[in-house]
Parts: structure tokens; C-alpha cells; sequence
């Protein structure tokens, strides 16, 4: 939504309507490739690497479904698609075109709302501020610099867990998330090790002492 908003001062000008509507689109577009393609689809937001992305596209349209839904009722799914995509287009390149709006634009904006943004009043997580995290910091664990491609090959390509470094569950109201002073990248054995007290959690400095001193 961030990305869209800031293309009208890019060059498009997208109706709010238009935005909303793309931002039901790609809900249902997650709904499809779950329901007709991959019944373990998880989230196309937890997604950023532009050629998995093309595959999906490629492959949502060969779903028969969507193939006569789309005759019939427009290619509404598929614009809204294809804007994500740009905009992962735009977070994975250091140059911008006239369409792609500032990263320093995109992330300091973003925030995490148990009230006002996200439906439930847990803390939630953004998958934007997620993907920008991986963006700005890498896969390599914090902890112990472990690395998923490189213990697993293709399999764990853009895998690795994101760490709040001040748990959300602290703040009664909302709070604005940098990924880059915020967040952090933790292989899951370390991410557990940080979280294992239900009434500490750990920081990376206290992490690092106790990988060191094992």
C-alpha cells in the first residue's frame, strides 16, 4: 500500500479505490494459489524474490479458474499481482525508476499496530518490514552466522528468521519499526535460545557471550 501511495508522486496515479482494490485482489490471489496450486502456500508477502514471484504469476494463470475468471470479470487479480511484483522490483534494486519510491521512504514509514493497522490485537508481524530486514541486513544469523543456503542448498534460499531486538508485546499502543535498528536476522536454534524464558528475552550481546563460552 506504502509503494502504491508513493507512485502517484512517481508518475501513476492511482485512484484510492484502485489501491483498496488491489489490496482485496492480492488477498484472494493468496486464497487461489493455496486453494488450486499449493494447499501449504503460506503468504505471497512472505515472498520478495521477483523470479519465485514470476513463477507464481506464471503458474496462477494456468489455473482454469482463473483463466474464465478473468474473461469474464477482468484481470483485476492479476494488475494487483503484477504491482507486487514491481514493487519487490523496486526494494531488491539500488537504482529506482520514475515508478519506485525511495527504500529509506518505503521502511521508515512502515509500522506495527496491535490496534489501529492489523486486525488482530496480538503482536503481529509485517511481512514488508520482514522483507526489508532480509534486504538491508542478509540471511546470515546474527548469533552464530549460520546460513541456510549454505547448509541446505537451493532449499533455503532467502530463509532465516527475523528477530524484534524490543518484543512488541512490550508497547500498549503501536510502534514504528525501523528493520534496520530494529530487527534482526537469527536461525531458529538461536531465535528459541533468545525467547526460551517466557519472562526475559535475551539480547545479541548475551547471545554471542553464551555461543562463545559453549
Amino acid at each position: 500500500m506504502e509503494y502504491l501511495t508513493s507512485a502517484v508522486k512517481y508518475g501513476k496515479n492511482y485512484a484510492p479505490s484502485t489501491i483498496y482494490n488491489y489490496g482485496l485482489a492480492i488477498d484472494v490471489v493468496y486464497h487461489d494459489i493455496k486453494t488450486y496450486l499449493e494447499n501449504s502456500f503460506i503468504s505471497l508477502f512472505n515472498i520478495i524474490d521477483v523470479d519465485i514471484l514470476n513463477d507464481y504469476f506464471n503458474r496462477f494463470h494456468t489455473i482454469p479458474q482463473i483463466i474464465e475468471e478473468e474473461k469474464v470479470s477482468g484481470t483485476k487479480k492479476s494488475s494487483a499481482f503484477r504491482r507486487y511484483i514491481e514493487f519487490c522490483q523496486t526494494i531488491a534494486k539500488p537504482n529506482f525508476n520514475v515508478n519506485q519510491p525511495d527504500l529509506d521512504d518505503v521502511y521508515e514509514v512502515r509500522s506495527e499496530d496491535g490496534k489501529k493497522i492489523i486486525i488482530s490485537k496480538a503482536a503481529e508481524r509485517d511481512a514488508l518490514l520482514r522483507s526489508l530486514a532480509i534486504k538491508i541486513h542478509g540471511t546470515n544469523c546474527f548469533g552464530c552466522n549460520f546460513n541456510f543456503v549454505e547448509r541446505y542448498g537451493k532449499a533455503g534460499e532467502g530463509f532465516i528468521e527475523i528477530h524484534h531486538t524490543v518484543a512488541l508485546e512490550r508497547y500498549e499502543d503501536s510502534k514504528v519499526v525501523n528493520p534496520q535498528t530494529d530487527l534482526i536476522p537469527l536461525c531458529s536454534n538461536c531465535h528459541r535460545i533468545v525467547h526460551r524464558r517466557k519472562d526475559y528475552v535475551l539480547s545479541l550481546d548475551e547471545l554471542k557471550i553464551i555461543i562463545n563460552q559453549n
